[in-house]
């Protein structure tokens, strides 16, 4: 009678274990099966109609269709990023709230410190980055980028150039070329890309580092013209214009770059869902349509990792530069 109750009992604990082993290596599978159970929502921290939210807008039509859910985008300007990001961390870290970032929201957390972007939330894709140009009037003088570093060498703080406030990406980009090439200028803040453009095109500031979208537009019309980019190597769609380090300026480059995050503790499984669900959209033809009517260029991080290093970069340059500013961060 015992050597049936042995091999009973050994039976039940194989087929338990068995069991349990099943489970765990489910649930990796379960969670992504069960994953999205409603609407998915993608905030968006600036206004509509702009690059940002153009990308941000196709990249969530295309995830509806993949994921078989709608995704609602909101859009949440204003409060230096801090509304946007404040939606999403009043969110459960379930994968069905997520936020557009780009450069601005580094600027934020590393000089403002109105947040912490490596460790509130967790990145899940980059998907586009746009070239950077340094900009002037077809008007102006200054016929060559070293032309305006001799100007503004020569005439101390008489140099203007736009940016999108005290701290933001173009400020601190402005504050690394003063250094490296020895002049102080004087930064006259905007609300945002195009009334910065318009400063340049009424001859309110002398030049602006911005979208290479502006380029694409106002050069064509005889209204602007390009000194230099900022890219490391010459952009195909102005291969006769110097990179910036060509013109003597020894400084990283520098791209607007945009992707997803999602709140931190957000679980890995559905991170990678996301994360290869966006990353086949961000190449389908309809994003990349819209990426070249914005002047961005498809640029999508092999892993979430990828963008982290990304933010993380971007943040330890902003750290530095904006040393001995007083910004109130």
């Amino acid at each position: 009678m015992s050597i049936p109750r042995i091999a009973s009992r050994r039976t039940f604990l194989q087929a338990a274990t068995a069991t349990a082993t099943a489970a765990s290596i489910g649930l990796p599978a379960r969670a992504q099966t069960d994953y999205p159970k409603g609407p998915l929502k993608l905030i968006v921290g600036l206004p509509p109609g702009g690059a940002a939210d153009i990308i941000a807008r196709t990249g969530a039509a295309l995830l509806e269709k993949s994921l078989k859910q709608a995704v609602v985008v909101e859009n949440k300007p204003g409060g230096q990023f801090q509304i946007s990001m404040q939606a999403l961390l009043n969110a459960p870290a379930d994968g069905h709230t997520m936020l557009y970032i780009y450069n601005g929201y580094a600027s934020v957390s590393a000089t403002l410190k109105l947040f912490d972007l490596e460790k509130q939330v967790v990145p899940i894709a980059q998907v586009a980055s746009t070239p950077i140009v340094l900009l002037v009037r077809n008007d102006s003088p200054h016929k060559s980028a070293k032309d305006l570093w001799a100007y503004a060498r020569a005439n101390p703080g008489k140099l203007t150039y736009g940016t999108l406030g005290a701290g933001g990406v173009e400020h601190l980009k402005w504050t690394q070329i003063e250094r490296a090439m020895g002049f102080k200028g004087t930064s006259v803040p905007y609300k945002g890309g195009p009334d910065s453009m318009q400063g340049v095109l009424t001859g309110e500031i002398d030049c602006l580092l911005t979208a290479g979208l502006f380029a694409k537009l106002y050069v064509p019309k005889a209204q602007a013209r390009v000194l230099a980019v900022f890219e490391p190597t010459r952009w195909q769609d102005f291969p006769e214009v110097p990179t910036m380090a060509e013109t003597g300026v020894n400084v990283p480059p520098l791209a607007y770059w945009g992707g997803y995050v999602a709140k931190a503790g957000t679980p890995p499984e559905i991170v990678q869902r996301l994360h290869r669900e966006i990353a086949a959209g961000a190449t389908a033809p309809q994003m990349l349509e819209r990426l070249t009517a914005t002047g961005a260029l498809p640029l999508v991080s092999k892993v979430p990792d990828d963008f982290r290093k990304v933010i993380s970069s971007d943040i330890a340059w902003m750290t530095e530069a904006a040393k001995g500013l007083n910004l109130g961060g």
